[in-house]
């Protein structure tokens, strides 16, 4: 048996064995569709600006700084455009980011240096993002929008009762074999998550430290991305972020990821 008839074997068997929800609560499909509308680091119709601390396994830091607009231009798809501060060595690079329904999402990164922008393609959506433990398929969320989705048993979360959903990503570019995420009941924000890899591995897991309700919406300001392979984490902490839906669109361009 290849390996895609074996991923569709698996994809299959997460829907026929998938329990069916409890009167008055989300099926796992429904919670799957909020955890792509709950837009949980604002990079979905929102201007904030953030600071990540990555520590490697000698307790060495580097410290990043960003800007980040976004604009939802789909109930399910959005446009995202990040520019880097600090460190020095990094000032000026700038990531744009626009979600597709059908074929891969569009990724360019603008390096200064070299005064033109280059094109991420999806085989390299399990590269790590600016050096630090997200990758660019962490970020692009095509791994909930396309996948298959079964309730776990329900757990608590620092004393939060969550749902416990498994997604099983139908992507052939993922670097996940499967993903749970344990969901508040109260407000949808996904508090804890663990990626594994197709052989069953714990490869990371990001934990929300802090979630913040802004103008009505909910939104992590606070995490860390703990890579269990590496011995590393990449703490997120977002220090302004101010929920928008009037940022043109015009600004999502690679014309406009390149003017510095």
């Amino acid at each position: 048996m290849t390996a895609i008839m074996r991923r569709g074997l698996l994809l299959l068997v997460c829907a026929l064995v998938a329990p069916p929800a409890r009167a008055g609560e989300p099926s796992a499909r429904e919670l799957r569709d909020r955890l792509v509308d709950i837009d949980q680091w604002g990079l979905a119709g929102a201007e904030s600006v953030a600071r990540v601390v990555v520590t490697d396994r000698r307790q060495s830091t580097r410290v990043l700084e960003y800007r980040a607009r976004s604009r939802r231009y789909t109930p399910r798809l959005s446009k995202s455009l990040v520019r880097f501060g600090a460190p020095a060595d990094i000032a000026g690079v700038s990531f744009l980011q626009i979600q597709r329904e059908d074929g891969d999402d569009d990724r360019f990164l603008y390096l200064p240096e070299l005064k033109r922008s280059r094109r991420i393609s999806g085989a390299m959506r399990a590269n790590a993002f600016m050096g630090t433990d997200f990758s660019y398929a962490d970020l692009d969320q095509r791994d909930l929008r396309q996948a298959a989705a079964r309730l776990l048993p329900a757990e608590t979360v620092s004393s939060f009762p969550c749902w416990r959903l498994e997604l099983v990503p139908a992507a052939g570019t993922s670097p996940y074999g499967r993903i749970e995420v344990w969901i508040r009941k109260d407000n949808s924000v996904p508090l804890k998550w663990q990626m594994f890899n197709r052989a069953g591995v714990l490869l990371k897991t990001l934990i929300a430290r802090e979630v913040r309700r802004i103008s009505g919406r909910w939104f992590v300001t606070q995490c860390t991305m703990t890579n269990h392979e590496a011995s590393r984490r990449t703490d997120v902490t977002i220090q302004s972020l101010v929920p928008r839906t009037d940022i043109s669109d015009d600004e999502f361009t690679v014309r406009n990821l390149e003017k510095i």
